[in-house]
């Protein structure tokens, strides 16, 4: 876990975020702390290991590694500085994956 400080100062934003919320009724979300990420899985190691990260998954638990944070260009294309780019993200990926409507 190296590179990005694990510090993340954005975390109350997130969790203050009334279009987060709203987002996040489609969503599975999990936070997994340092010590709880799958470090023995190499797929979730997609961009190095670094820590915070938000790797997007499909329904049937697939990595799904073309959702990141295209604002980041090469390096570091899993952390999200802003919750405005998370919001983007998730936009896209509702857009890229089928999203089941319930009845």
């Amino acid at each position: 876990s190296s590179g990005i400080n694990a510090e993340w100062p954005l975390r109350p934003g997130v969790a203050g975020s009334k279009a987060m919320l709203e987002l996040s009724d489609k969503f599975v979300m999990v936070n997994a702390e340092d010590d709880e990420a799958p470090g023995d899985d190499p797929s979730f190691n997609i961009d190095g290991g670094y820590i915070p990260r938000i790797i997007f998954l499909d329904t049937t638990g697939t990595i799904r590694p073309e959702f990141s944070n295209k604002r980041r260009g090469e390096k570091y294309q899993y952390f999200y500085p802003s919750s405005d780019e998370i919001l983007i993200t998730m936009d896209n990926v509702l857009a890229g994956l089928e999203v089941k409507q319930e009845l």
